[in-house]
């Protein structure tokens, strides 16, 4: 009826993780994936930074929308090697939770994305974990889809 037990412990803790969440504007780049204004999120204890983008800014109901992640070593801000991750895309409509899953996805140089298609307005919820040796961080992020216009 809530669901699992591991998914509400990883909401919950999600959910403490966004009091840590701060917005920046600088611009991350790598040769294979930019990241404008991106939202970061840091974890000091286990030295990381992740930062997350989507393209377009302002998501189109039911078209693609890149969701774009860098994770670094938060002190040299070298991309971290050799991770995974998985992410979940939660939207409470009219008092539901809709989630949708992305997993086991292979991350050999701190870069990685998806495409995702938005289905209602509102703010959603974009939760990753990443994982590798001897890490393994839960990071928050929010996508605000914006209401559309009417069809001509």
């Amino acid at each position: 009826m809530y669901g699992s037990p591991l998914l509400v412990t990883g909401l919950l803790l999600a959910a403490l993780s966004i009091l840590i969440l701060s917005i920046q504007t600088s611009v991350a780049q790598n040769a294979n994936l930019t990241v404008k204004n991106p939202q970061t999120w840091t974890n000091d204890e286990q030295n990381i930074k992740v930062q997350f983008n989507y393209q377009p800014q302002n998501p189109v109901l039911d078209q693609p929308t890149q969701l774009k992640f860098l994770v670094q070593n938060l002190k040299t801000g070298e991309f971290m090697k050799n991770l995974h991750a998985n992410i979940l895309v939660t939207h409470n409509s009219s008092g539901q939770f809709a989630n949708f899953r992305f997993g086991n996805i292979t991350v050999p140089n701190g870069q990685f994305s998806v495409v995702y298609r938005f289905q209602d307005t509102g703010i959603y919820e974009i939760i990753t974990r990443i994982s590798g040796t001897d890490i393994a961080v839960l990071a928050p992020f929010r996508v605000i889809v914006p209401l559309q216009p009417y069809p001509p």
